[in-house]
């Protein structure tokens, strides 16, 4: 009976049934490695962390050590500053016209019997141009010269007379009277007649007619147009920033659009009053010479100004940086960064002129700006020496 008992206890145990201090002793040896897991990597990690505070303390004190030596300064390539005088240069697009330019009309109706012109024609001032019919006036002219002359002789007569006693004096006011009235119709009488031609009124160039003899004109029809043209004026507009920067007697140059091989020169002759308030711009005309008359009246040209101001500190572009305070450049100072702020005034093919309180010779920082701070140590060296003075280099 015992040994049937015991036989079936082992057939339980080797059947799968692990004895309970088997168990145990196997969570005994997973805890241990666990733990000694857990003590490796706290020591790791602790030798990490003092490797890192020993390079730490190590760095800052070879960089305080530098910092005392000098050795540890920012190196920056800088550029002494030069000035330069600012030259604009404007071009506008303006027209010629003449120096004087008339279209001609007769002062009153008539008809044509008399053209003294061609087209083309130089003509003189008070020169005759057109005849109108004029008949009725000459006989106007006629009978005021009788009249003027018959008032006379009455005025002389009581004038002879007045003195002793014979005329009295209220008929030789009378004759008076009539004598400057007689004067008078003769005038008018010679203006109406004048009026019945037309005449130059100033030297110059006569355009084409279409009128002929026979035809009738009035006041408003045009004769033809008069145009001097020993000067051309040429009529532009100015930008209004540069309105204040112009004078009479001003330089310009100008091309012809349909020749910009020919170079003319004038100067400015007449300028307008005011801005324009739409296109913010002021009128002038410049005037050039025309000797050989070989500009028209309507010619168009390119004008162009050159303008000097004043002297600004000219520092390469690539030197300036923005903030939200505007632009500024750095300086070098006694061996420090010094921020410098500046109004860019005009860009001019890879430098730039700037206002701001700089000198000559100050030396400004071109290449290792980024990262730069106030009071910061640099080192220089000069700019052009380290292969960058080239244009294109």
């Amino acid at each position: 009976m015992s040994t049937a008992i015991h036989t079936k206890i082992e057939d339980q145990s080797w059947g799968g049934l692990w004895p309970r201090t088997a168990i145990q002793q196997v969570r005994l040896i997973v805890t241990m490695r666990l733990i000694t897991q857990i003590i490796i990597v706290s020591v790791l990690a602790v030798a990490v962390a003092g490797s890192w505070w020993l390079s730490a303390r190590d760095g800052d004190t070879s960089s305080n050590a530098k910092s005392r030596n000098g050795s540890g300064a920012t190196l920056v390539l800088v550029e002494q500053v030069k000035f330069a005088v600012e030259e604009a240069t404007v071009r506008a697009v303006g027209t010629g016209e003449a120096l004087r330019s008339a279209a001609i009309h007769p002062s009153v109706s008539g008809e044509v019997v008399g053209i003294m012109f061609k087209a083309g024609q130089r003509v003189a001032k008070g020169a005759p141009l057109v005849r109108l019919d004029s008949e009725h006036q000459r006989l106007a002219v006629d009978l005021a010269e009788v009249a003027l002359k018959e008032a006379t002789r009455q005025m002389k007569r009581l004038e002879r007379l007045a003195p002793s006693g014979a005329a009295s004096l209220a008929r030789l006011q009378t004759a008076q009277t009539d004598q400057a009235s007689a004067r008078l119709r003769l005038a008018q009488a010679r203006a109406a007649l004048r009026d019945r031609t037309v005449y130059a009124p100033f030297d110059g160039v006569i355009g084409l007619t279409d009128i002929e003899r026979g035809d009738r004109v009035s006041e408003q029809t045009t004769i033809a147009t008069l145009d001097d043209r020993s000067s051309i004026l040429v009529d532009f507009r100015l930008p209004e920033e540069y309105a204040s920067r112009i004078a009479l007697g001003d330089k310009i140059t100008l091309r012809p659009w349909t020749d910009r091989d020919t170079e003319l020169s004038g100067n400015v002759a007449m300028l307008g009053s005011r801005i324009d308030a739409v296109t913010r711009t002021l009128r002038v005309k410049a005037a050039i010479p025309n000797t050989d008359d070989a500009i028209r009246p309507g010619t168009s040209f390119e004008v162009t100004l050159a303008f000097t101001g004043r002297s600004y500190a000219s520092i390469a572009e690539v030197a300036v940086l923005w903030s939200r305070d505007g632009a500024y450049i750095w300086r070098a100072t006694d061996g420090q960064a010094e921020k410098v702020f500046v109004k860019i005034v005009r860009r001019d093919q890879g430098r730039i002129l700037v206002d701001g309180s700089l000198a000559v010779d100050d030396s400004i920082v071109i290449e290792g700006v980024q990262g730069l701070r106030p009071g910061q140590a640099i080192r220089t060296q000069p700019f052009a020496a380290a292969g960058h003075g080239r244009k294109g280099g």
